[in-house]
């Protein structure tokens, strides 16, 4: 039943309801959440998250009765679900924001596809491309940023982790020689692999760019605990979790701790959400189709 589900839904290539409204709400939505994440330190109001998701809920529902198709609205919600409880997971790890969760689901519930102007011969879910251009502009970003101060303040690199190079070199070679080879592919395993052996060379460097040792009363719900800079008996004798809640803060006020080494300067996600639905809007056939 579901594999029928999702095989009429994507090759259906029924245009959805109100589109255009559709879009235009999710980019009015993604905009107002960035505006919060990058002026006001991230503190994105729970009110305007939860009426974004409200409103997502309550157009992808009313679209229903326009276009009576319950495998698009089963397929909808069924991904945005899935999205909302893998992003709780790496919440919970502090990978990712409650925001960031939160309006992720959002958009996936406002525009389900790649919009029909696009050309697609099928319905590609919008957020798979949004998020896949969202993160490769998102990690060119930092590396390019953590890479200038390093050069600027100096570092103490792990030497060792460069040996990871080698198999890269191997990948690409096997990659580029093989029948399946796409200069877009190469170019998108290129930039997240090469970024991420830069921060295991640099990961004692970044680590302490990113956070900062701040009394309990400084520290608010939400925050991440940098748990790499904690002394591991302090972590266990309290249990302190990576991400705070109102009631862990109560409680480590009670218990006699008096500071925490907390994720100050994490780089907000939206603002390169909005940027990704951009370049979705207009080039997700290039990530299928590799130019």
């Amino acid at each position: 039943m579901l594999d029928g589900i999702i095989e009429r839904v994507l090759f259906s290539n029924t245009p959805v309801v109100g589109e255009t409204v559709r879009i235009i709400l999710a980019f009015l939505g993604v905009i107002l959440v960035s505006y919060y994440d990058l002026f006001n330190k991230k503190n994105v109001p729970d009110k305007l998250l939860y009426a974004f998701l409200g409103l997502a809920i309550i157009v992808d529902i009313g679209a229903y009765f326009f276009q009576p198709d319950l495998n698009v609205l089963l397929f909808s919600f069924g991904v945005a679900i899935f999205i909302g409880l893998v992003g709780y997971v790496f919440y919970r790890m502090g990978q990712i924001g409650g925001a960031d969760v939160l309006t992720i689901v959002a958009v996936m519930l406002l525009v389900p596809f790649v919009p029909s102007f696009a050309g697609l011969a099928f319905n590609l879910p919008f957020i798979i491309p949004a998020m896949i251009y969202a993160g490769l502009i998102f990690t060119i970003f930092v590396t390019i940023k953590f890479a200038l101060k390093i050069i600027a303040q100096g570092g103490s690199p792990n030497i060792l982790y460069l040996l990871l190079i080698i198999p890269f070199l191997i990948f690409v070679y096997v990659y580029v020689n093989s029948p399946v080879f796409s200069p877009v592919y190469l170019g998108i395993v290129s930039i997240l692999l090469l970024a991420t052996i830069f921060f295991m060379v640099y990961k004692q460097d970044i680590t302490l760019m990113l956070a900062e040792e701040l009394p309990l009363d400084r520290i608010e719900p939400e925050d991440v605990v940098a748990v790499e800079l904690m002394d591991p008996k302090v972590m266990r004798e309290h249990k302190i979790k990576r991400v705070i809640t109102p009631q862990e803060l109560a409680r480590l006020k009670e218990s006699g701790v008096q500071t925490l080494w907390i994720y100050t300067n994490l780089p907000p996600f939206v603002p390169f959400l909005l940027l990704g639905m951009i370049l979705a809007l207009f080039f997700s056939g290039s990530l299928i189709f590799g130019f």
